[in-house]
């Protein structure tokens, strides 16, 4: 005997992601859910085990109730005919197989607008009644579904079209809508509770290795990467440390996550001993690397997010990056940006650029940080630098050119005004950008002149 069962939960029930089908999947592995607000299974079978369907229905909702959910339960031998029962009537609601029209007859005509929405496509309703029709079936007197039963099925086809033979069979309870079950998410988590509190990396650093093995094992059977891996750190003083990477292409390796997850972590150490381990992936399907003869080839996504994080756990992670582009007038500003992932295995050169006639060029490298430096000047112009940091030579200035005065932000109440002369000096050891700075006098070494 074939029964579907479809659970609704009640307007007054607080929405829970995902508590509805956590239900429905306790009751059968066949399952469709419908966001947080239907689902329906295969409850076929579990006559045999639990009893007849008043004893189903009443063992869901009991089951729903201790997870803190309010829900219409509707049984039927048929999809449409359960859906339509859970959404038009609460509480339970059963129509034993061969009498769904019975049970259908007293619902409301207006329990069809529930599959003219969006509700109705989940489930692979065969139909959305449009709700013109609906209209007209209201505007013909009709009160209940068992009223439309009752109608000839070749008279509502001929001033209804084939939406009317579809209606009245559904009324009829004999529309057959398959059920289409979908699978349950694989969720990639592995969790390591310690009999006894390690602190230190290095005691972590096996554990974090055998849950990084386990999950290789799981990603290569189900030809997934991970492209998020989010640690989760119990600690005795009852706190959790949690932190979330982002790698730049999916990838299965043990030893590359395991490096990742401890680099991370020196970084950002927790601030207890820790007694449960948890490691959480979020997962896309693998990569699949094809080389070519003839094409560049570039460093592998797994390196790449090695090495960059070890950059970041010895530099710091606000220290490596790309550099972008500043919108201010501040010549001096700068930025830098968060490492992308490379997008493809290899590089492919690009077209020839035309060749055009060579003409002088000179670059601008500015300085990390600006050097302080005593200036001679006379007649307004800088004839001597004497500089307090090594590498950059002072001597007598051979030839300048200059000033060229920068301000801004004098607008702002924050410390970002600035207002200064630079003057590019040739010294003995090359060719440099010196500022003085107009509110205090000091002069400073900015950038080498290339």
């Amino acid at each position: 005997m074939t029964l579907i069962a479809c659970l609704v939960r009640s307007p007054s029930s607080p929405a829970m992601p995902g508590a509805l089908e956590a239900v429905a999947r306790a009751c059968s592995p066949r399952v469709v859910p419908w966001r947080d607000v239907a689902a329906v299974f295969d409850a076929s079978g579990l006559d045999r085990a639990i009893g007849p369907p008043a004893r189903i229905a009443a063992e869901v909702t009991r089951l729903s109730a201790e997870r803190g959910l309010h829900v219409r339960v509707g049984i039927a031998g048929k999809t449409t005919t359960a859906w339509l029962l859970a959404h038009a009537q609460p509480g339970i609601s059963i129509a034993m197989p061969g009498r769904e029209a019975d049970a259908l007859a007293p619902v409301p005509i207006e329990a069809l607008k529930v599959m003219a929405v969006g509700p109705a496509a989940p489930i692979g309703l065969r139909f959305a009644p449009d709700l013109e029709c609906l209209e007209i079936l209201r505007r013909w007197g009709l009160l209940t579904l068992g009223d439309l039963a009752r109608l000839s099925r070749s008279d509502l086809h001929a001033r209804l079209g084939p939406d009317g033979i579809r209606l009245h069979q559904v009324a009829s309870g004999e529309d057959e809508c398959p059920l289409a079950p979908v699978d349950e998410v694989v969720r990639f988590r592995e969790r390591c509770e310690l009999e006894w509190p390690i602190d230190g990396l290095e005691p972590l650093a096996f554990v974090v290795a055998r849950l990084c093995e386990s999950l290789e094992v799981r990603l290569e059977r189900a030809d997934r990467g991970a492209i998020a891996v989010t640690t989760r750190l119990r600690l005795v003083a009852r706190t959790s440390h949690e932190r979330t990477l982002q790698v730049p292409a999916p990838m299965r390796e043990a030893r590359v996550l395991r490096t990742l997850i401890l680099l991370d972590l020196e970084s950002h150490p927790p601030d207890a001993a820790i007694d449960i381990v948890e490691i959480d992936l979020d997962v896309a399907p693998g990569n699949v690397r094809a080389g070519t003869l003839f094409d560049l080839t570039l460093p592998l996504p797994e390196d790449l997010a090695t090495l960059v994080a070890r950059l970041g756990a010895l530099m710091g992670e606000t220290r490596i990056g790309t550099p972008v582009l500043v919108e201010t007038f501040d010549a001096r500003a700068r930025a830098i940006k968060a490492i992308e992932a490379i997008n493809g295995f290899t590089m492919k050169p690009g077209p020839e650029p035309a060749r055009r006639h060579p003409t002088p060029g000179w670059s601008l490298r500015r300085l990390p940080l600006p050097v302080a430096a005593r200036v001679c000047v006379e007649q307004g112009r800088p004839v001597h630098v004497t500089s307090s940091a090594r590498g950059l030579p002072g001597g007598s200035v051979k030839q300048c050119a200059g000033p060229w005065r920068s301000s801004g932000a004098w607008w702002t109440l924050d410390r970002r005004t600035w207002d200064r002369d630079e003057w590019d000096v040739e010294l003995p050891g090359g060719v440099y950008r010196l500022a003085r700075d107009r509110a205090t006098g000091a002069w400073s070494i900015d950038a080498i002149v290339d």
